[in-house]
């Protein structure tokens, strides 16, 4: 775990001065066990501002056929992140690691939206929520990142962010999947109504930040492109 947490502070070190960080709801996050994190997906920052600012390791339930692209596959896999395609199993992997006291990061739409508006919810966070029922499904909201990062834009701009970590929901044998999904998507919308408290500057440390993270930020724009037909 050393590893991580030393990446986490290097990646801070990076990301803030481009993007300014402010983090809310931290104390809603449980202090031992699993934890599943599901939140809302409008761009491609969301995975690693989630992975680097949550004070505890995550592994995500990404689509496998990200995980077998050259370089960001390795990166990701490398992260212990859980493939997801059909027969793959990956939520009956997702609930053993909860089960052992690891967190999981979800994105119930599944592909990055483009779009402040909420999309579609795919079943399977809820259906790990039952699965696990004693174990705390986080809503958590990124804010700041649609005006930044969208499929319009050439590379990802500097600017403030937000992560907003909501009050727990557990799952429940009286909760169907959809009145499950309702609540969470209730409360991801609230946690993305209020607006940002704080600003970007510009300062030299902003210039060194903006070379490194404008090329790759670039190369995941084109991916998601390609991908993702959201025009």
């Amino acid at each position: 775990m050393g590893w991580y947490r030393k990446g986490q502070a290097a990646f801070r070190l990076l990301l803030g001065p481009y993007w300014p960080m402010a983090l809310e709801g931290l104390d809603n996050l449980p202090a031992s066990g699993g934890a599943i994190l599901a939140g809302n997906h409008p761009t491609v920052l969301d995975g690693g501002m989630l992975g680097v600012y949550t004070p505890h390791r995550v592994k995500f339930l990404i689509d496998a056929k990200v995980l077998r692209l050259p370089l960001l596959g390795s990166f990701l896999g490398g992260l212990g992140s859980i493939p997801v395609e059909r027969g793959s199993g990956s939520l009956r992997w997702a609930a053993a690691a909860l089960e052992r006291g690891e967190w999981i990061g979800i994105y119930p739409e599944a592909a990055p939206t483009g779009s402040l508006e909420l999309g579609e919810f795919k079943r399977g966070v809820a259906v790990l929520a039952q699965q696990v029922p004693t174990v705390p499904v986080v809503p958590v909201a990124i804010v700041g990142t649609q005006p930044l990062c969208s499929h319009h834009h050439g590379y990802a701009q500097p600017g403030p962010i937000a992560l907003r970590y909501g009050a727990p929901l557990y799952g429940s044998e009286s909760d169907t999947i959809e009145e499950f999904l309702m609540r969470l998507r209730q409360a991801l919308q609230v946690l993305q109504q209020a607006p940002l408290t704080h600003i970007h500057r510009w300062t030299p440390a902003t210039l060194i930040s903006a070379c490194f993270l404008a090329p790759p930020s670039a190369a995941l724009l084109a991916l998601s492109r390609r991908r993702f037909t959201l025009d």
